[in-house]
C-alpha cells in the first residue's frame, strides 16, 4: 500500500494523523536503559506493550498475521496505558516505536538473534525488557526501582517531618 493510503487508513481508524517520520529511537538500549533520557516508567511502558503483543499470539490456535497482531497489541496497550493516572507526555510508545521494539525483540524476524530479551523479576514477577548483550543482573527491574525510590522518598519525608518544630512551639 502507498504511504498516503496507510496514512488515510490510520486517520480513519484513530481519528488523528499518524505520527510522522522515522522512529525516535535508533538503538535497542533506548527501550531498556534507565538513564535521565529514558526513565523507569518508559521501560514499564515497553514491558507492557511486549506483554500485549505476546498475549495476542495466544488468542488463536493458528498463527496470526504479524501486522494485525501488531495493531491489536498496540490498541490493547493504549487502552491499558490510558487508565488514570495517564503517563506523562512522551512516556507512551507510538506505533513506530512499538514496531521498532518488536524488531529489536526478534518478534518480526524469528531467525535472528534478538538484541532485546525479557527477563522476569524474582521480586515482583514482572517481565521487562533487557539488552541481550548485558547480564540480566546488571539491568534491574524498573518497577522495583520505582518502588525503592518511593520508599526512599517516604523515609526522607518522615525524617524531615521529625526535624520540624511542632506547630505553635518555640
Amino acid at each position: 500500500m502507498s504511504h498516503s493510503r496507510v496514512s488515510s487508513l490510520y486517520r480513519a481508524l484513530r481519528g488523528i494523523s499518524p505520527p510522522g517520520g522515522p522512529t525516535l529511537q535508533g538503538k535497542a538500549s533506548s527501550f531498556t536503559s534507565s538513564s535521565p533520557q529514558w526513565s523507569e516508567a518508559w521501560r514499564i511502558q515497553c514491558a507492557l506493550f511486549l506483554a500485549c503483543y505476546e498475549r495476542m499470539a495466544t488468542i488463536s490456535p493458528i498463527p496470526l498475521q504479524r501486522g494485525w497482531r501488531l495493531l491489536a497489541a498496540f490498541n490493547t496497550y493504549l487502552s491499558f496505558s490510558e487508565t488514570p493516572p495517564p503517563p506523562a507526555p512522551g512516556k507512551r510508545l507510538d506505533i513506530n516505536q512499538a514496531y521498532t521494539l518488536l524488531t529489536y525483540s526478534g518478534f518480526l524476524s524469528p531467525h535472528s538473534d534478538p538484541e532485546i530479551q525479557r527477563t522476569q523479576c524474582p521480586t515482583c514477577s514482572m517481565n521487562y525488557p533487557i539488552l541481550a548483550s548485558k547480564t540480566p543482573q546488571s539491568q534491574g527491574c524498573p518497577l522495583c526501582a520505582i518502588n525503592a525510590n518511593l520508599r526512599r522518598l517516604a523515609s526522607q519525608a518522615g525524617t524531615a517531618a521529625r526535624r520540624l518544630p511542632a506547630a505553635g512551639g518555640e
